[in-house]
């Protein structure tokens, strides 16, 4: 299977989604609902729906319609986190995949709030579903726990108060770890939860996607160093103040990092079934961002 046409495929069908269950530009307050439709409809891979929906019917999950309310609740999210990191009090990003960022569009006190209804809207939309109670609220405990004090929010305050120069490897995997590869591991949980596996598969897909989002972060700290704004979409070298793999190890070696994670990834991901070269495909393709 072509990794980049099965990406693009599952790209606009969930793109088509986002744009059903999100507020219509006309909704009011019209103001907050073009803020909200903004950051998520600007693009993005869509990287972490997909791992749940790959997840789910590599686990055996057949109703791929039931869990299109949970995968754009991943995006909403995701796309709140990426409102609030770009705020001047935060990252002081003014692009965000090839477009102004939100605060630099409507304003901070839009974006907050807009970033604030998008985190609400998640839920909503999981909510709203169809999914069974008790797997509705086993995803909804994973969910939380990743994006909470002990998971997303927790990695971000830590990235905030950090002194960059003091060169900590311990705090550094904390914060990537919490930061940014819970979320891909409670996207691969989610799948196998919703699909219904046992808990030696769960326990695979939860390590598995962490070592991948880990993976992930580190190409993007690469990609911070050597990219273009082009190809980013978003400011480069905006990374320079704060605790980055680069900043420790070098380019060099956080590139073998990055590789040593994707292999650890795909180790415990083949324990699935025998189609889980799907998901060394999307591990390989995210590698493939570095030069």
């Amino acid at each position: 299977m072509n990794i980049e046409s099965y990406l693009a495929n599952w790209k606009n069908r969930i793109d088509e989604k986002l744009d059903e269950y999100l507020p219509s530009p006309e909704t009011y307050p019209e103001t907050l609902s073009r803020a909200m439709r903004y950051t998520v409809l600007a693009g993005g891979k869509r990287i972490r729906p997909i791992l749940l929906i790959t997840t789910y019917q590599l686990c055996g999950g057949k109703n791929v319609d039931e869990i299109f309310p949970v995968a754009c609740a991943l995006e909403f999210i995701h796309s709140y986190s990426l409102i609030h990191d770009d705020l001047p009090s935060i990252d002081n990003d003014d692009y965000r995949r090839g477009l102004l960022s939100s605060h630099k569009k409507f304003g901070e006190d839009i974006a907050i709030l807009a970033g604030d209804a998008l985190f609400s809207h998640a839920f909503y939309t999981i909510a709203e579903s169809y999914i069974a109670p008790k797997k509705k609220d086993e995803i909804l405990k994973t969910l939380t726990f990743a994006i909470g004090n002990k998971g997303i929010i927790g990695g971000q305050i830590k990235d905030v108060e950090t002194d960059p120069t003091k060169r900590n490897p311990k705090l550094l995997r904390y914060i990537h770890s919490h930061k940014t590869a819970i979320f891909f591991s409670a996207a691969c949980e989610m799948g196998g939860i919703l699909a219904e596996v046992d808990s030696n598969i769960i326990t695979h897909l939860r390590k598995g996607g962490l070592f991948m989002g880990m993976a992930f972060q580190i190409i993007d700290d690469v990609i911070d160093v050597e990219g273009v704004m082009e190809e980013a979409g978003k400011d480069i070298n905006s990374d320079e103040n704060k605790l980055t793999y680069p900043s420790i190890y070098g380019v060099g070696h956080s590139k073998e990092i990055a590789k040593r994670y994707t292999q650890i990834s795909m180790k415990h991901l083949k324990n699935i079934n025998n189609e889980s070269d799907l998901l060394e495909g999307i591990i390989l393709f995210l590698l493939r961002r570095m030069k």
